[in-house]
Parts: C-alpha cells; sequence; structure tokens
C-alpha cells in the first residue's frame, strides 16, 4: 500500500452529527456550539433514518435538551464538569437507567424498570453528558444481529439490508448514523468489536474488570461478570481514550482500597510499535474482503517501518482455548436462562456424545459445568494467559479481524447456531465467528477496532487491535495512529443514509 492508496479523511466531512466527541468537545469549550446544539443536531440524525436504521430504539430528546441547557448554564458560569459536559450519548439497552425498562430484548422483561442507574450511566451523567437514549440488542445479547419481539430490528447505516452487527449492534448503528456522539456497549463474544467492524466506526473492548458492570443485564448488582466487559463506541480513536477514562476504575466498596493507573504507552509513532499481524486462522477462516484488508495495512505498517511479525501466534493450542471459552462463557450467561430454559440445557447435556465439540452441544454443556470443572477452566486459562503475556513481550499488539465477513445480510430465521455465513465462497457455522472473540477474550484482553476499509465490496473492514492485559492505552495508540494516518470513520454513503447536514459553524 502506497501512501496515496491511504484512505483519507475528507476535509468536506460535514461538521454536526458526524463530528467526532472531541471535535465536538472543543466546539463547546469555545463557545462555537452550545449543548443543546449538539442535542438537535443528533435528534435531525434521528428524526431523518430512525424508521429505517431503528437504532435508537428508547429515546428521551426533551429531558437530554433539559440536560443540555443545565450544561450550558455550567459553562456560562465558567464551571464545566469536564471535556464530557454537554455531549450527547446513548447506551445499550442491558444497562440500567433510572425509571427505563432493561429488557435485554426479552418481551418477558418489558415491565422490568430499573430502579437506578448503571455504574458507567452514573459516572457520564455525572461527568455532564447527556443521555439521548437506548440502542437496541438482540434477545438475550446472543446474536450476531440486533433485533427481537419487543423492539424490532436494527438495520446497518451503510446497507440497511445488512446486520450492524451485535450484541451492542444498536449501539454502532447509532453512532455510524450520527444519532450519537458516542455509545457504551459490553462485550463477551464480540459484542462491541464485530458491530464496530460492520459499521466502520471505533470501540474499545476494555481489559476485564476495567469498567464496572453493575447495573448491567436483568436483576444482578454485582460489578463483574466472568469475561464481559464494558467499553465505548465512537467515530474516533481519541474519543476512546477520553471515555475509557471517564469510565474505567474502581466501583462500590473497592474503591476503598484500589485506585486505577493504567500502564502508559511510550510509543509515539507507528514505526515505534513491534506488530503481529494474524489475518485469518485454520479454525477460523477469514473471508478475503476482510484479509487482503489487513494484510495489506501490514504491508503498509512494513514500509512505514514498523517490526511486522506475520502469521504469529501465542505459543498454546486454540482448538483447546475455544474449548475453553466456549463452556465458560456459556457457564456464565446461564445466569441469564429461565429456570426451565437452564433444566433444557441440562438434558441437551446429558444427551450429547462426549466427543462432541460443536458449538450447538458446548453451548448446553456449559450452561450446566459443575464447580470442579469450572475450577479445571479456571487453570487451563491461567495457562492461556501465560502464554499470552510471553506472547505480548515480543511484540506490542497483536492485528487480527474482528470477524470472518463483512457485516452479512440479515437473517432471523432459527437460532444464531443453526445458521451459516459464506466465507470464500464455503458455508461457515455462524457461531464461528465466537473464535475472534475468545482467542483473546478469553483471557480479559483489551482490542480496540479501527476501520481499514472499505473492502472490495464497499462494506466497511475493521482491524480488531490486541494489546496485553491492562496495556490498554498500547492498543488505544495504534489505533489513534492509524487514525492519524487517514484509517478513520466516514458517514455512511447518502443513498444509504439521509441525515440533514448540520452547518458548519
Amino acid at each position: 500500500m502506497t501512501r496515496q492508496d491511504i484512505p483519507t479523511t475528507d476535509v468536506q466531512q460535514p461538521e454536526g452529527c458526524f463530528l467526532p466527541l472531541w471535535e465536538a468537545a472543543e466546539l463547546l469549550a469555545k463557545g462555537h456550539a452550545s449543548a443543546q446544539d449538539l442535542v438537535n443536531w443528533c435528534e435531525a440524525a434521528y428524526t431523518a433514518s430512525h424508521h429505517e436504521i431503528n437504532a435508537i430504539i428508547l429515546a428521551d430528546f426533551p429531558n437530554a435538551r433539559a440536560a443540555a441547557k443545565a450544561s450550558d448554564e455550567r459553562r456560562r458560569r465558567g464551571a464545566p464538569l469536564g471535556d464530557l459536559d454537554g455531549i450527547p450519548f446513548s447506551i445499550k439497552e442491558s444497562f440500567d437507567v433510572a425509571g427505563w425498562p432493561t429488557t435485554c430484548g426479552s418481551p418477558a422483561q418489558r415491565g422490568n424498570i430499573a430502579a437506578n442507574d448503571s455504574a458507567v450511566v452514573e459516572r457520564l451523567r455525572a461527568a455532564g453528558a447527556v443521555l439521548l437514549g437506548k440502542t437496541n440488542v438482540p434477545i438475550g445479547l446472543r446474536d450476531w444481529q440486533s433485533y427481537n419481539a419487543v423492539y424490532g430490528t436494527t438495520r446497518n447505516p451503510h446497507d440497511p439490508g445488512r446486520t450492524p452487527g451485535g450484541s451492542s449492534g444498536g449501539s454502532a448503528a447509532a453512532v455510524c448514523a450520527g444519532m450519537s456522539f458516542f455509545d457504551v456497549g459490553s462485550d463477551i463474544g464480540s459484542s462491541l468489536r464485530n458491530p464496530a467492524h460492520y459499521c466502520g466506526v471505533f470501540s474499545h473492548k476494555s481489559s476485564h474488570g476495567l469498567v464496572p458492570l453493575r447495573g448491567h443485564g436483568i436483576g444482578h448488582g454485582y460489578g463483574e461478570q466472568e469475561i464481559n466487559v464494558a467499553g465505548p463506541v465512537a467515530r474516533s480513536a481519541r474519543d476512546l481514550e477520553l471515555l475509557l477514562h471517564a469510565l474505567a476504575g474502581p466501583d462500590g466498596s473497592d474503591a476503598l482500597a484500589y485506585r486505577l493507573a493504567l500502564p502508559p504507552c511510550d510509543k509515539h509513532t507507528l514505526a515505534d510499535f513491534r506488530v503481529a499481524v494474524l489475518s485469518s486462522h485454520p479454525l477460523c477462516e477469514a473471508d478475503t474482503e476482510v484479509s487482503d484488508e489487513i494484510e495489506r495495512l501490514g504491508r503498509w505498517l512494513e514500509s512505514q517501518g514498523a517490526q511486522v511479525r506475520w502469521n504469529a501466534r501465542p505459543d498454546f493450542d486454540a482448538a483447546a482455548l475455544w474449548h475453553a471459552y466456549v463452556l465458560m462463557l456459556r457457564a456464565t450467561t446461564s445466569i441469564h436462562m429461565d429456570d426451565t430454559s437452564f433444566d433444557t440445557a441440562l438434558a441437551h447435556a446429558a444427551g450429547a456424545a462426549p466427543e462432541d465439540h460443536s458449538y450447538a452441544t458446548l453451548q448446553f454443556t456449559g450452561a450446566g459445568i459443575r464447580h470442579r470443572q469450572w475450577l479445571q477452566l479456571q487453570q487451563a486459562r491461567a495457562t492461556f494467559a501465560q502464554s499470552w503475556q510471553r506472547f505480548f513481550g515480543e511484540v506490542d499488539v497483536l492485528l487480527c479481524p474482528a470477524a470472518a465477513t463483512t457485516a452479512f445480510a440479515l437473517d432471523e430465521a432459527g437460532e444464531p447456531w443453526q445458521r451459516t455465513l459464506q466465507v470464500n465462497g464455503r458455508a461457515q457455522p455462524l457461531t464461528s465467528q465466537l473464535f475472534w472473540a475468545g482467542h483473546s477474550g478469553l483471557c480479559g484482553l483489551p482490542s480496540t477496532v479501527a476501520p481499514v476499509g472499505p473492502g472490495r465490496g464497499g462494506l466497511p473492514v475493521g482491524v480488531q487491535i490486541v494489546a496485553g492485559r491492562f496495556a490498554d492505552l498500547t492498543s488505544l495508540r495504534f489505533a489513534q495512529l492509524l487514525e492519524a494516518a487517514g484509517f478513520a470513520f466516514r458517514p455512511p454513503p447518502v443513498q444509504s443514509l439521509k441525515v440533514p447536514r448540520a452547518p458548519a459553524r
């Protein structure tokens, strides 16, 4: 890839609803726009495309305007609460907002009204950010699409016939369509990563335990859930770091004893990085539309002076990690199952052949594992984590797919494990996408997704940037340097999304 081939930021890109958060914050600080302006821009985008995209499924613009007015008054007094004061945001439906329903897409939970804000909403409101609404999810947060019988189907702003991803698909679609300046989602099975990749935005899956999950899900007050993490979705990698600092840190009684101090990143240019490139894997082949872009990026990085290692992998059995990941994933998510579903899972597991390691079987086996088996899986995970630690002693970041294909056509027939994807002309189980989620996610590693496409079909392609445990600022710095080189967010084409452009100020 030559410098001329690199995607460059369009200098004609309109201000307004498609601005990155950091630029909107500068407008507010300089008095060139008000928080009420920002809410109006988002509402205009929502009004123009909500009927087709259906990303923000619970909206409260009157209260948002009131909160924006209060923010503007703080600025007039010279007492803003920080960079986020007055910035409109949306939140994944699975996070509690006091007085609002949290259903996780389940009709049975329509009456589940949250008594309190989740930890992340508390922190954002305390920073002065302006809540616009909640964004859509699949039922039970268990799909790479975002549809349910409560709120309907969310569509990809780049092509409404395709998925925006899941389970944080509404989050990515809202940010991509200009309906909010940022969103916060969750990720246990690529739920932040595949939506960012499919929609051409940025996301950050934080190191496990950094961002509290109190108030996430149905009826769970505790703040840490196994494998699962929370993280931001935005239109700039600079935004992600700003948001991580606002969201991360101990919660509740842990804050009595602990303080967060993330290791800083000492690298200032792409040439400073040692980069591993893994554009595909035998256990989950990536479509060439995705792998070609990652390989092209790797070659360009070499031309910039970065040290690039091709097809580099940690020294563990990836199939064994996949097996452990699926079991632990489904053991963790079993808490969301009702008693009938749990009993059904136990019956399926009891009737399964011992040698059957298919996802369709492992999901039931995982739901019903005994505590002794869980502890054995923890020991296995510790061994995988040691391999990752050795690996990140030799490289700084790993570049790999977030998903095997670009955004696929909407498919709501049957269950996710019954569907397939076309990868290089061959059918691949949809659930194989979990490989790219669990490969790093099982061990709690941070992953930043940055747009590097479009692919040859014109749809967004993202790269997953994985770093060592708690090296969140390293993956974020790498994404920021890519963005500065031109690998940046682009608004959806006019023909797919008719959003009014707010005038430059």
